[in-house]
């Protein structure tokens, strides 16, 4: 078996150095199934569910810091994209607690993948 390479990473096209896994929960939303008198199903879905988190593992240093809190600044007007696929509308809640040369996961939530 061969070696793995990274993932290309990009936010808002600038290209991110990230260590570790980055992290994916793809947005979905969430199915219910309730029985009817006759016998058959409904199914119901929440779309509250419907929302991507991305996790990325970022070594903090002064350029690091400066380039997260532009994508913090920058609301929910950020565009990630991972190898192949594409998020629109991300945005961090909060920012983490950064210690400088640790690695830190910034979290992003955004759009089911476009």
């Amino acid at each position: 078996m061969g070696i793995q390479k990274q993932g290309s990473l990009t936010i808002n096209t600038k290209v991110i150095k990230y260590e570790g896994n980055v992290k994916i929960q793809a947005g979905s939303a969430t199915r219910a199934g309730y029985p009817q008198v006759n016998g058959s199903l409904v199914v119901v879905e929440d779309i509250s569910t419907n929302i991507s988190k991305i996790t990325v593992p970022v070594r903090v240093t002064s350029e690091s810091n400066k380039t997260f809190d532009e994508f913090y600044n920058n609301d929910d007007n950020n565009i990630i994209t991972f190898r192949d696929k594409n998020y629109s509308g991300c945005f961090m809640e909060v920012l983490p607690e950064r210690e400088d040369l640790e690695v830190v996961e910034y979290i992003f939530l955004g759009n089911p993948e476009a």
